[in-house]
């Protein structure tokens, strides 16, 4: 028969997540605009210490001998919930009022073990409720907001939250069906820390899982973006047309696409410098986003050309957002130590459908309306002409003339 060594089993916890602190609080260190990892490093680092002080169970049978370091380890599980909450960027008002009312149970069970029990059983019984209702937590927040390159590894890390708490299911089932007086409680004790050694190493290596996600996806923005004006570059602009292209032709709702050109740039350029010149194109990049619906993107082309992208957008309604965005360039004053610039711009616009179904097409098209406005006198919004090309014949038709 094997005899688990419950202070072994506490070291060898202590380790781990002692450890995992230390990578975690390197990678904080390396990638301070990474929101939560450094409440990930406090969590685990109390994980450490909560494991050193169940060292004294085995010394101290009182049953309030363990509630230091089961203070600590929920302190550390609570902590993690936190950082998963803001890595994951859950702002949502009903995430964080379930974290803290998570947060709140917790701290009150732990007081009312403290105050009122004492007795060891219905201490030990109380633990795995509060691991079942913490690793639930984490389990809803990884599936709902782990999304993009996070998803795989938020499903990984939600995976063994709840193998975690299905184990403290059945082991809470057991001590309950035993009787929390009988000593089952404490009997269980030494196998939940064996457990606990393997879920925590699959945990920290879904926290660094997670990390290596995130730091995949700012460099695929950064692949995707205008590293001045934060809008898409023309890769990104590309993936995305693609994307709304292939919706529109699966009876997915009509895009427009939008090309936008600023008025004699170059002799603003060379009047008040190109400093100027790049506030002016970030001021204009943060008015026209500011004009947009969520789901429309706008994308730096090259210089002083830009590209809407307005998926549920056609027709007379995208010829409308591209007249507002007009005026509110237009109303543009960019101080400049010259005086206040100013800056108009000429609008193409075209649709999917009416203008053609290919992406390249609906792009080229754009771009023949935005020639025609700089043509006519700048400063103006000009549609496409419609689509002439006659549709296909079906070959049925043909056969029977």
């Amino acid at each position: 028969m094997i005899v688990l060594d419950l202070t072994s089993l506490c070291l060898a916890n202590s380790i781990v997540t002692g450890v995992t602190a230390l990578v975690l609080l390197s990678m904080r260190q390396q990638h301070a605009d990474m929101r939560g990892v450094g409440s990930w490093a406090a969590g685990q680092a109390a994980y450490a210490g909560g494991f050193l002080l169940l060292l004294q169970v085995d010394a101290d049978p009182r049953p309030h001998a363990a509630l230091p370091g089961f203070f600590c380890l929920f302190t550390g599980s609570l902590l993690i919930s936190f950082g998963l909450l803001r890595f994951l960027r859950a702002a949502g008002a009903t995430v964080r009022r379930v974290v803290a009312a998570t947060a709140s149970i917790v701290w009150l069970l732990l007081l009312m073990a403290a105050l009122i029990w004492d007795r060891p059983g219905p201490v030990l019984t109380l633990m795995p409720a509060i691991q079942i209702l913490v690793s639930v937590t984490n389990m809803l927040m990884l599936w709902q907001y782990g999304r993009g390159a996070l998803r795989t590894p938020a499903l990984a890390l939600a995976f063994v939250f709840c193998l975690w708490a299905l184990f403290c299911l059945m082991r809470l089932g057991f001590i309950l069906a035993k009787g929390p007086d009988t000593g089952a409680a404490m009997d269980t004790l030494p196998g939940a820390v064996l457990a606990s050694t393997l879920v925590l190493t699959c945990h920290a290596l879904g926290l660094v899982w997670l990390v290596v996600g995130r730091m995949q996806q700012h460099l695929l923005a950064q692949a995707l973006t205008d590293p001045l004006t934060q809008a898409l570059n023309r890769r990104g602009l590309e993936e995305r047309g693609r994307e709304q292209q292939s919706l529109a032709d699966r009876g997915g709702a009509a895009f427009s696409v939008v090309t936008f050109d600023l008025d004699h740039f170059k002799l603003l350029n060379d009047t008040h410098g190109h400093m100027v010149g790049d506030t002016v194109l970030v001021r204009v990049v943060e008015t026209v986003k500011q004009q947009l619906q969520p789901s429309d993107l706008v994308a730096r082309l090259g210089g002083e050309e830009f590209c809407l992208l307005m998926p549920g957008t056609a027709g007379a309604a995208a010829s409308g957002v591209a007249d507002r965005l007009r005026h509110a360039i237009a109303d543009l004053l960019i101080p400049a130590t010259t005086g206040p610039v100013s800056v108009t711009a000429s609008f193409g616009v075209a649709w999917h459908g009416t203008h053609g179904r290919d992406w390249h097409a609906l792009l080229d098209a754009a771009d023949r309306a935005l020639y025609q406005a700089k043509n006519q006198g700048r400063n103006r919004v000009e549609t496409a002409p419609a689509d002439l090309m006659p549709p296909p014949v079906p070959l049925r038709l043909i056969a029977g003339c």
